[in-house]
């Protein structure tokens, strides 16, 4: 794959959530190439973490890519300087959002997810931007109450009671994602499952290698679909290069991306292993997580610290999701997925020191 710009070499490219999960895997893999790229990162925001992963990533390349990437400062909230980041770049990576479901936390969700998608978006087109990628969530895909079958693009988008704040923020956002696509910008989405990636990247779906490696003894009894964060780069990755070919199927759709629907057991089992740790061998059942998110809900209140358990976080625990991607299958016939126990054994290989 070449991406390039007819009459041009490889297009440049601003990745916005660039000290995030996604945004350091895009960034390894656009610098692994040599690739003209730009990270957009908030005034004051610590790019240590990000220039650690990619030292891991690059090896002896790492100073020259390093020297070579331009980090350019905006915030979401601001279209006029998020038009000027992207000044020379015919493509945006959107992979900044805020990732929360912690109550009273709709209006911070809302600012970030979707008013800044929707800045994003208006910075692209005024700044003459020919691409967007917008990570998207399967979060932001409709489940009726109590439907059964697997999830899929298709799924009609319901706000009732098993719509997180979080999903309805992000859903939001790919709405306006979809905006952009009418006003002109060429559109990719990526649906993706919980994203696993470098142990050492402590928030989101990283805490998962921290509870285990804590010594919880309780795993929660549901389970989720999974993927790999360089698979989800890899197969954006695909898909652009089958627009850059002009292949009908990609611009203007959304791709629901999942590697494997696992049980919780079975995943912390494997990060166990990959620690050398005891696995949680007892099984959260429902009342168990009522009581949790109300105590932890109270001793919040008393800390003034988020708390560790929510109702939404517990309610989702207790349910085996399943993912339809047979979509991304017939566009991407080739592309095999790693599997999941691979991705952790990476992941976990260098432990948890950062």
């Amino acid at each position: 794959m070449s991406e390039q710009v007819p009459g041009h070499g490889p297009a440049q490219e601003l990745v916005t959530g660039a000290t995030g999960l996604v945004g350091m895997y895009r960034l390894a893999w656009r610098l692994e190439r040599g690739w003209p790229t730009v990270a957009l990162r908030r005034e004051g925001s610590d790019v240590d973490r990000t220039a650690a992963f990619l030292k891991d990533r690059l090896g002896t390349a790492f100073e020259a890519a390093w020297a070579g990437l331009e980090w350019r400062e905006a915030d979401l909230s601001d279209v006029m300087g998020l038009e000027d980041a992207m000044s020379g770049c015919e493509r945006v990576f959107h992979a900044a959002g805020r990732v929360s479901f912690q109550p009273g936390d709709e209006a911070r969700l809302k600012a970030v997810n979707q008013e800044g998608t929707a800045n994003v978006v208006d910075a692209a087109l005024g700044a003459g931007v020919k691409r967007l990628f917008h990570l998207s969530s399967v979060a932001a895909l409709g489940r009726a109450d109590g439907a059964a079958g697997p999830v899929h693009e298709e799924v009609d988008w319901e706000e009732g009671a098993t719509a997180s704040p979080y999903g309805v923020s992000k859903h939001a956002a790919e709405l306006e994602a979809w905006r952009g696509a009418a006003e002109g910008l060429d559109v990719i989405v990526v649906n993706p499952t919980i994203i696993l990636g470098d142990a050492r990247y402590s928030e989101s779906s990283g805490m998962v290698y921290r509870r285990v490696a804590q010594g919880h003894h309780y795993h929660p009894v549901g389970g989720n679909g999974f993927v790999g964060a360089a698979d989800l780069i890899a197969v954006m990755a695909a898909l652009d290069a089958k627009a850059d070919r002009g292949e009908d199927g990609v611009l203007g759709e959304r791709f629901v991306v999942s590697a494997e629907d696992l049980s919780y057991t079975d995943l912390m089992g494997w990060v166990a292993e990959g620690l050398g740790v005891a696995p949680p061998t007892k099984p959260l059942s429902g009342w168990m997580l009522s009581l949790g998110w109300r105590l932890a809900a109270v001793w919040g209140a008393v800390t003034r610290r988020p708390p560790m358990l929510t109702r939404d976080m517990a309610r989702n625990t207790l349910v085996q999701h399943r993912y339809d991607t047979s979509k991304l299958q017939k566009t991407l016939p080739e592309f095999s997925f790693t599997p999941i126990r691979d991705v952790v054994a990476e992941a976990t290989r260098h432990g948890l020191s950062r």
